[in-house]
């Protein structure tokens, strides 16, 4: 049987071929073979050469391109094309899988409960979250755009014959499943051996007084949450402690935060890295680093904390999402609050001890989402989507 998944994410080309940094033949498609025998990547294509990232599309896995769109305004002059590709493309005796809330699984949504085809959904964010006036800077329709996303996701929840979210409990307060008996939970991320440290880091490794301190995080929007560190930073650098920050990561506001750097005479503490290949070329960073702070807007499970915590680094993060279902209540602060994590900061970096004990703690937690635990349980979910798909086919 073949399973679509559909994304709303950017996919880039490498010689031609679709490609991904995060989302690539090895560390994605292939992964669903283990219950399909094809699978159909569906998600928009940027016709950019990236050489960062890597082919999406390989043995008994290929891709269907919509048109690229930034914004709305991309959105409503692709919609025809997306339309006829959705209506062509959908048919009983196939799996379906909808990565929400995004635009373009919600679409293939609509027209498959039109067709009344059975479609499943993989719960990743919180559009309460994402669509807040904070998060919009003060959009004048941002409760609109709000209200009418946390509906889309709870109607898509509630018409899917099975659900599967990346928290384990965060999401599935807000969007409950239409069935429980077809509810699952799991990351979407794969954390394999090679994304673990050995050990927890040492008090006598770790820098109080000039600290280095990572992010990682795409810089499209302002949902991670930048400007908050670094105001945050310049809070600190007032206190005597000359923390260096790393920016990982790229996207259009980057600009923005430079300037943010040059006005907070924080330029030569701050180091923005670009974008970069996932994987090995990301822990060398991290495994540099005293601290990961993530003080985003609006979050799912994470993927960046789950790798810094990976490598055993102590972290603050928002309370957002299903981040506390990763970090302990003191490792938490609320989004927008930079007194407040400042405060936090200078807190965990006035104690090795504590630093210490969050290092060892988070990487014992993040061994708990092992690729082979994570693996079993999306499994588990894939062959009762096949097993519902087919009985409808």
């Amino acid at each position: 049987m073949k399973i679509y998944l559909i994304r709303d994410g950017v996919f880039t080309t490498t010689n031609g071929r679709p490609a991904s940094n995060l989302l690539h033949y090895e560390s994605y498609g292939r992964r669903y073979l283990s219950v399909f025998s094809e699978v159909i990547i569906v998600g928009r294509l940027f016709e950019k050469q990236d050489p960062t990232a890597l082919p999406v599309d390989g043995p008994n896995v290929s891709f269907l391109k919509l048109p690229g769109g930034h914004g709305p305004i991309g959105l409503i002059k692709s919609l025809p094309t997306i339309l006829k590709t959705v209506f062509s493309t959908t048919s009983p005796g196939s799996a379906y899988l909808l990565r929400v809330p995004a635009n373009v699984p919600s679409i293939y949504a609509f027209v498959l409960w039109l067709k009344r085809i059975p479609f499943c959904i993989e719960v990743c964010a919180d559009p309460f979250d994402s669509y807040s006036a904070k998060a919009l800077n003060n959009h004048p329709l941002s409760s609109i755009f709000q209200k009418f996303f946390v509906g889309l996701v709870k109607w898509q929840c509630r018409k899917a014959v099975a659900t599967a979210y990346v928290t384990r409990n965060a999401l599935q307060l807000r969007y409950p499943p239409g069935t429980s008996a077809t509810s699952y939970s799991f990351t979407s991320i794969d954390l394999f051996e090679e994304a673990y440290a050995l050990k927890a880091k040492k008090m006598d490794v770790l820098k109080t007084s000039a600290p280095h301190i990572v992010l990682t995080g795409n810089m499209q929007g302002k949902m991670k949450g930048h400007d908050t560190l670094l105001n945050s930073l310049a809070i600190i650098h007032t206190k005597g402690i000359k923390a260096k920050l790393t920016i990982i990561g790229y996207g259009n506001n980057e600009p923005h935060y430079r300037k943010m750097c040059k006005d907070l005479n924080l330029e030569d503490y701050v180091t923005f890295t670009g974008k970069m290949s996932s994987g090995e070329p990301i822990r060398n960073i991290l495994d540099t680093a005293d601290l990961f702070v993530l003080p985003s807007r609006q979050e799912g499970l994470p993927r960046a904390l789950l790798e810094a915590m990976a490598r055993g680094l102590p972290a603050i993060a928002t309370r957002v999402g299903g981040t506390p279902e990763l970090l302990d209540e003191i490792a938490l602060v609320p989004p927008d609050d930079e007194d407040l994590l400042a405060r936090r900061i200078v807190e965990f970096l006035s104690s090795p001890e504590l630093l210490h004990a969050q290092s060892s703690r988070n990487l014992a937690i993040a061994r708990t989402y092992n690729a082979t635990v994570i693996q079993n349980a999306r499994n588990n979910f894939l062959n009762t989507m096949k097993k519902l798909s087919s009985a409808i086919a």
